[in-house]
């Protein structure tokens, strides 16, 4: 199912870097945030009913987002400094995108696992989490797992959403071009980096 987000994040990373040649970095990372967030909240309303094609959307609208902050945010980090000092731009980029990836595994896993919780024993909410449902199924039933994880699911969504509009909305109202440089592109030196980068953020992705 993570291929539609995969396939919608590479499509747009790959034509937006032609396309949006230009365009300011807080519009494309802004609006790709608040894109990511309108995907989080379309998979915001799983029941035990629901199957993974009610996932598709969202994660379309996330991978079309996806698209647009990654290069977004490396072109800014590259504008931003001198050229010989771009390698060091694109380290704190993907230091920072690391330290992301943990972090909300961590965050939003634990929303999950406490919203499962509500309604299972804290062990069997881990249990579920970690992919032992078959393990669950015999004790609980298969609907109350099935609604249990839905509604993990639906709080874990919905609190990503709400990072991810914020962080849209403040991007957009602080972030301005760089020092008086208008065009806050991407300079001849810096396109190598900016394709490395690209190529980079992408790549969690396509895996």
């Amino acid at each position: 199912m993570f291929l539609w987000l995969s396939l919608a994040s590479f499509v747009v990373a790959a034509a937006g870097g032609r396309l949006l040649h230009g365009v300011p970095a807080r519009f494309t990372v802004g609006g790709g945030l608040l894109l990511i967030a309108a995907g989080q909240f379309c998979m915001a309303f799983l029941d035990a009913g629901s199957g993974a094609s009610a996932l598709v959307p969202g994660l379309l609208l996330v991978g079309v987002g996806t698209g647009l902050v990654s290069p977004g945010i490396s072109g800014a980090a590259l504008a931003a400094v001198e050229p010989e000092r771009s390698g060091m731009a694109g380290g704190a980029v993907n230091t920072f995108r690391q330290l992301g990836y943990a972090l909300g595994i961590a965050v939003f896993g634990t929303v999950l696992t406490s919203r499962m919780s509500d309604t299972l024993p804290q062990e069997a909410a881990h249990g579920l989490a970690g992919g032992a449902a078959g393990a669950l199924r015999e004790a609980f039933g298969e609907h109350a797992l099935r609604a249990a994880f839905a509604s993990g699911l639906n709080a874990a969504a919905v609190t990503a959403g709400a990072v991810a509009a914020l962080a849209g909305v403040l991007v957009l109202v602080l972030v301005r071009a760089d020092r008086g440089r208008p065009d806050a592109g991407v300079t001849e030196s810096g396109a190598p980096a900016l394709k490395e980068e690209t190529a980079a953020s992408t790549a969690p992705y396509r895996r």
